[in-house]
């Protein structure tokens, strides 16, 4: 979906105050956008769509990109993502928000001042989002623990983490713990407010 420059508004659905800069217009690249009768893979539409973006956009719009670089082989969709990125911080819009699952774009906060991590808080026990935002920690996959909850058998399971390997486990654990930090935080914070006010 390309955005447009029609007149539009949305409340920002926050429990606190929140001041938003003003933009020009909203593109956004979200979705399949494969097309059988252009010849256009998943990976094609994508490419295509972020293309006119790039062209469109101005320094006062908000790009809004979903899954960049997917559909295509990891590290080449990775390498072409981070490009992607980096250029519309450098010289593209005002705010570029991206969703990946690409672990070497969430790298990119440690280069590149110009970029933050953020991610949706996991519910493990009900497999679901909390729809709480955690801002500076990357979102991590639970992609094996759902397939466990699922039941996918076992030897599958077993397989997958030994394929996933301890490196990546440990990167794992290492962004749980960072999330629990946080959750933490965030916890001491809210009571230390309500002892403030009394």
């Amino acid at each position: 979906m390309l955005g447009t420059c029609h007149g539009a508004g949305l409340y920002v659905l926050a429990s606190e105050s929140v001041q938003i800069p003003w933009f020009d217009c909203v593109f956004a690249d979200i979705g399949d956008e494969q097309s059988l009768s252009q010849s256009l893979s998943t990976f094609s539409g994508h490419l295509k769509q972020i293309s006119n973006i790039k062209l469109q956009s101005t320094r006062q719009s908000l790009v809004l990109l979903d899954e960049v670089g997917a559909g295509t082989n990891p590290l080449e969709g990775a390498a072409l993502g981070m490009s992607l990125l980096e250029s519309f911080a450098q010289d593209g819009c005002l705010l570029t928000i991206a969703t990946t699952h690409h672990g070497e774009l969430k790298t990119l906060k440690y280069s590149n001042e110009a970029f933050e991590n953020a991610c949706m808080e996991f519910d493990e026990v009900n497999l679901k989002p909390t729809y709480k935002v955690l801002w500076g920690i990357p979102g991590r996959s639970n992609a094996i623990n759902i397939a466990e909850r699922l039941r996918l058998p076992s030897v599958v399971i077993d397989t997958a983490r030994k394929l996933y390997g301890s490196s990546s486990a440990e990167i794992d654990e290492v962004i749980t713990d960072m999330e629990k930090l946080k959750q933490d935080y965030h916890k001491r914070l809210t009571e230390a407010q309500y002892y403030l006010i009394f």
